[in-house]
């Protein structure tokens, strides 16, 4: 894997670069570039995307360039010191570009707010970054978020919100693989929601993928939220393209016959179905609940073990079914709702309504226990089930209510002491 780091002045770029774990990595190349090198790869960058967005009908792929050799793009976001006219550059004002104008797969964002640490809104990062993830200097050195591997729960900050940086580049590639397949297909039929998995989704997820699409049938000029395509999406989201006008002129001319222009199409709009996957249908864990939020509402599914933390968090990292949970009820209940489409989702997941609606699946809970389950609590902030009441008197977890439509917006952090949460009215109850 490829490492791109970009910043305006050479020693903090190397500072950066520094930072990011090798440890057991031996196939990751972490590369600088800084400063004028920096400014004329964007400069031939501009000029190809501007070349295109003025003539979309005669746009054709162009050389390659330093980022199409890259896996991730990591932008400092402070760019000011760049030798290019105009308005001072950020790495919000780029990675649009990066992304669609470039293969590099995956662009991350640094030090957009420097303050914030945790974002306690949506539990899916800096929602508003044009780029894929904004992290700031301190994350990078952070072996868990590269590698996966979360270790003991009392080793620090990890969000459950953050992607696994060495899985992220094939899962990009995967998806854009998928779109352009499915350009015009519906998204919530290729991502196999039924009508009850719809029903499921919140009114800020529906308007979300589309600020046009009607809820259960088609407004003036909309479209029904069901039959919304990828092209669909496109056409209606602004983090890449800004423009309304240059997005419907690049899908008219692929529409035309400049196939060309669906690679972008498709980076474009396989980074906006990421993010409102992994914010408006995993974050709420309605449509879909993943494994430690199941096991906080299921104990029951992990048998005589419920009684062990530690049983608990072994579940977060495993990696086969059945995921650390009691064989049969996997067998007979979570494997045949288990999500399809690995390339969406960032961990295991299953489709909540079935599970809701099993009577039988459901009669468990009341069943008597053959242990005592442990009373633990989820913490976001660190990937890790901790307990409720800790017997050491440490201090206990602490309840926030998420910003999601839906009956499961309370969630806990461990409120880690050197680490920034914002905002922090939400810690207020």
């Amino acid at each position: 894997m490829k490492i791109l780091v970009c910043d305006d002045q050479p020693e903090r770029c190397k500072d950066f670069v520094d930072k990011i774990p090798r440890a057991g990595q031996p196939h990751v190349d972490v590369l600088p570039l800084a400063g004028d090198k920096l400014t004329e790869e964007l400069m031939k960058l501009f000029h190809n995307a501007n070349a295109c967005l003025n003539d979309p009908k005669n746009c054709k792929p162009t050389g390659k360039s330093v980022f199409d050799d890259t896996d991730i793009v990591i932008l400092d976001n402070n760019l000011a010191h760049l030798k290019v006219e105009g308005a001072r550059l950020t790495a919000e004002s780029i990675a649009g570009f990066i992304r669609a104008f470039t293969v590099a797969p995956y662009v991350i964002s640094l030090n957009k707010n420097p303050d914030v640490d945790f974002d306690l809104r949506f539990l899916v990062g800096d929602y508003s970054t044009k780029a894929d993830l904004a992290l700031n200097t301190e994350h990078l050195a952070i072996r868990a978020l590269w590698s996966g591997s979360r270790g003991d729960p009392k080793d620090g900050f990890l969000p459950w919100y953050w992607p696994t940086l060495t899985t992220v580049v094939k899962r990009r590639r995967d998806q854009i693989d998928f779109v352009r397949k499915h350009l015009d297909d519906s998204v919530v039929e290729m991502l196999g929601f039924d009508d009850e998995a719809i029903g499921f989704l919140s009114l800020h997820a529906k308007g979300a993928l589309s600020s046009e699409a009607g809820s259960d049938g088609m407004g003036e000029g909309g479209h029904q939220f069901k039959k919304l395509t990828f092209r669909h999406v496109f056409l209606a989201k602004d983090r890449s393209l800004p423009s309304k006008t240059e997005r419907e002129d690049i899908s008219n001319a692929e529409r035309n016959g400049n196939k060309a222009l669906r690679d972008i199409i498709a980076r474009v709009v396989a980074a906006d179905v990421d993010l409102w996957f992994r914010r408006d249908v995993l974050g709420p864990q309605e449509p879909l609940v993943d494994i430690p939020h199941l096991l906080v509402r299921f104990p029951f599914l992990l048998g005589s073990s419920a009684n062990d933390i530690n049983e608990w968090n072994k579940c977060i990292s495993a990696s086969d079914a059945p995921y650390g949970l009691d064989q049969k009820l996997y067998d007979d209940y979570l494997a045949k709702r288990k999500f399809a489409h690995s390339m969406w989702a960032p961990t295991t997941c299953f489709w909540w309504p079935k599970l809701k609606a099993d009577e039988k699946f459901n009669e468990y809970f009341f069943k008597p226990k053959e242990v005592e389950w442990a009373d633990v609590v989820f913490c976001e902030d660190r990937s890790a089930f901790l307990e409720r009441a800790p017997k050491n008197e440490g201090t206990p977890p602490v309840e926030f209510p998420a910003e999601f439509e839906g009956s499961w917006r309370g969630r806990y952090i461990s409120r880690i002491p050197r680490v920034q949460y914002a905002p922090r009215s939400r810690l207020a109850l």
